[in-house]
């Protein structure tokens, strides 16, 4: 029920990233993520993409074993859960709105994606900063998504698909979004039919 604009969900990310810079996250450190989507799921990313912090997204549907290996496996610098958040948030909103640019390039690493683990274990794919722009910039060319598109986010943020393409797709095209916090058949029947997206994820 709350909107926000593209300014707003930038200097929110910047307040972010001042908030994991002061519990110690570096460029090229490593920060798991467990959480349901929400707008601090999106702060969260994108101020690791502005910090060069690796962001490791878990699924939220994973239990102890799966968790144990991804944490093993990631060796993060820190984890955030939603026990995490109202602390995390109450110090993001004392910092500042503005950040100065970490110097990354186009192939640095922006995210650390695990599989699925259908045959075995799960593995770690590294997402460079590339990798994300032009998936996003190639789907919004070929299915020609503009600021004029209502696109509708129900896919889970920590699947590939909702971070790197949904993400990027909304935020290269600067199209409006409404993001469901997780998908529900009759929930997503009903906020389709009432917000009449032209995108689905």
């Amino acid at each position: 029920g709350v909107t926000y604009t593209f300014g707003e969900i930038d200097a929110r990310s910047n307040r972010m990233a001042h908030a994991l810079k002061a519990r110690g996250l570096l460029r090229g450190d490593r920060l798991c993520v467990y959480l349901a989507n929400s707008l601090d799921f999106i702060d969260i990313f994108l101020a690791c993409v502005k910090l060069g912090v690796i962001f490791v997204p878990i699924n939220i549907l994973y239990r102890e074993r799966e968790l144990s290996h991804i944490l093993s496996d990631a060796e993060p610098k820190l984890q955030i859960t939603d026990a995490d958040l109202p602390a995390l948030r109450e110090e993001a909103a004392g910092q500042s709105s503005e950040l100065a640019a970490v110097d990354l390039t186009a192939d640095s690493p922006a995210a650390l994606v695990y599989t699925s683990g259908t045959t075995g274990v799960s593995k770690g794919a590294i997402l460079t900063h590339n990798n994300f722009y032009f998936n996003g910039a190639t789907l919004v060319e070929s299915w020609r998504i503009t600021a004029a598109d209502r696109f509708l986010l129900a896919l889970p943020l920590f699947h590939v698909h909702a971070l790197g393409n949904g993400i990027h797709c909304w935020l290269l095209s600067g199209c409006f979004t409404r993001l469901q916090e997780r998908f529900e058949h009759d929930k997503a029947t009903a906020e389709f039919l009432d917000f009449k997206p032209t995108l689905f994820f």
